[in-house]
This record gives structure tokens, sequence and C-alpha cells, in this order.
């Protein structure tokens, strides 16, 4: 039974993951290759598309950026604001096709253009509703990105004719989940996550593993969204003899979709392969919200819980104040 703040929205949707081969630096290759993604998308039916991080950009580490100096040339002039040209021939696109993206992209700050976020946008055919800035950002000497960006400052959860919708990306969702449990709290019951997740020993079943357990943890459906392979064998190695060198632009694909399956636990409904393409899988909220009736935990933090959540809200005030 649909509980009644969701009564309103629709009760299937069909989402999709773009395991999609980002060439870097080239944003009018990538937004050729979306947009061939979200036609073929419209014609399958599907309502709901994740990219991968970066999409837009590419997530290749950077020679060019160095800490204490502003984002590169290369980053700023691949840098756009939101709304921006890029993200405005998304949104005619989903106005067209009568569908909702998440496209990851570098975000120009529109009042500091020199300070630049890790961001997915999040588009529908109502329009650009907003994006994501990703908050955990990797460091050196495995990444960049920590010093070509700057973090996030907010958790959003964006409005569609299928209820809320998160959008997370990567190491934040990896190895973060109390970030998708504050969307799952706020209402969210789709989480797109846009990520670029290297290969390596372990990484896959990882992958896969993680999108259910966030799944299954949150009564969610989660769609993980990859760059598809690309570099040469060997790379990726997370052997000691190389965990103090960057991390090879080598990327895992298996792009994921999953969720609760009702009685079952948590399923990988789809998975890509490591090579381009896109995946999709048609998801009932009636049989997501069957769980209530075993483990109402939003109704339970919200009632008899409220103290319980009060004193986790209190421990993480003391640990981020550092007392």
């Amino acid at each position: 039974m649909i509980p009644e703040r969701y009564a309103t929205y629709e009760k299937t949707v069909t989402l999709a993951a773009c395991n999609m081969g980002v060439v870097n630096g080239d944003k009018q290759a990538n937004l050729a290759k979306i947009e061939a993604n979200l036609r073929e998308a419209a014609s399958q039916g599907i309502d709901i598309v994740a990219f991968p991080e970066e999409a837009l950009v590419g997530a290749a580490e950077c020679a060019g950026c160095r800490p204490g100096h502003p984002p590169c040339e290369a980053h700023q002039a691949l840098a756009e604001t939101v709304p921006g040209p890029s993200t405005e021939r998304i949104a005619a696109l989903c106005r067209e096709l009568d569908l909702y993206c998440a496209v990851g992209l570098a975000e120009r700050d529109a009042n500091d253009p020199q300070t630049l976020y890790n961001a997915s946008a999040f588009i529908g055919p109502e329009g650009i509703q907003g994006t994501y800035r990703k908050l955990h950002l990797g460091s050196l000497p495995w990444v960049t990105e920590g010093i070509t960006f700057t973090p996030g400052d907010s958790i959003p959860v964006f409005e569609t004719r299928f209820g809320p919708v998160g959008v997370i990306i990567c190491y934040d969702f990896w190895f973060n989940p109390e970030l998708t449990r504050i969307m799952a709290l706020k209402g969210a019951r789709v989480i797109l996550n846009c990520c670029a997740t290297f290969s390596g020993p372990g990484k896959r079943d990882y992958m896969v593993g993680t999108t259910r357990v966030r799944a299954q943890e949150n009564h969610c459906y989660v769609v993980s969204a990859n760059h598809a392979e690309q570099g040469s064998a060997g790379q990726g190695s997370y052997g000691a003899e190389s965990l103090d060198e960057g991390r090879a632009n080598h990327f895992l694909g298996h792009s994921t979709i999953a969720g609760p399956d009702f009685p079952a636990f948590s399923r990988a409904f789809v998975e890509s392969e490591a090579g381009e393409g896109l995946v999709s899988a048609t998801l009932s909220f009636e049989k997501l919200h069957r769980w209530e009736s075993v483990f109402p935990w939003r109704e339970w933090r919200a009632t008899h819980q409220q103290p319980t959540s009060r004193l986790i809200a209190e421990e993480f005030a003391k640990l981020a104040s550092g007392s």
C-alpha cells in the first residue's frame, strides 16, 4: 500500500544507467553521446536516466591543477554555470522527450568564477532543478579533484512526478552512507549515484554489493551509473607498491540498478557489462512500500525513535566540532 505522502505520484518508474565512455576534455563529443542515449532512453519508455560523474567533461587526473592555486585554465574552460549552455541543451531534450536525467559536470560558481564544483545537474521536463555538488573530494596522491574543486554545502532532493529523487556522486555514496540516509529521510525513494569508479581487485563485487545495501537499508531504488571501461590492462592496482601513486583512468563499468524485492532483500535488477551501454529496469513503488509493513523505519524515525535520531545528530555535531 502506498503511504499517503506518496499517493499522488506515479506508481511505477523505469530507471536507466548509462555506462558511458566519456571523452576527456571534449564537451561536444560527450553532449552528442548524452543526447543519443537520452533519445534511445525515450524510445524505450525510460523515465529517469543517470549518467556518470563528470560525464560532460571527463574524470581525468589533472597535471595542471596545483595545490594553493586556482583551477587550471583547462578546467576553467570546461566548467559552466548551471543553467549554462550544456545544461540548457539537455533541458530542451528532456522537455522534448518527457524524461528526467542526472548528468555529471564541472560547475562554475555563478558568483565566483574561479570556484568550481564536481557536480551533477538534475534536469527534467519542467527544466533544470539544480545541482548536487560532491562533498567528499578525493585527494593527492591518488586523484587531483580535491585541488580542482570546492566541496558542496548541501544535500538536496529533487521533485518529480515519481516522487522526490536524490542525486549523489561516487565517494559520497560508497564511503559515506549517512548522506544517502539523509536523502531517504527527506523522502527520496530513488537515489541516482553518478560515479567514476576505477577497476581493481574485488571492485565489481563491491560496487554491485554496496548499491544493493544502500537500496535495502534505505528502502530505495538505487542507480549507480559508471564510466565504461577504458585504458590498458593492469592499471588501477591496489597493491602495496602502488598505494602512493595516482589512479589511472581505467574505469570499471558495471553500472547497476538495485533495490528491495519484497519479500526478498535487495536484488541487482540489472547490471551492465564493462563497455558502453544503456541498462534499465521497470520498478514498482507499491512493491517497494511492502517493506513498510515489516520495517516502517521513516515512520519510526518521526515518532518513537525521535530521541534516537536526536542522539545520532548530537553525536555527529560533537564529532564535527572536534569535541
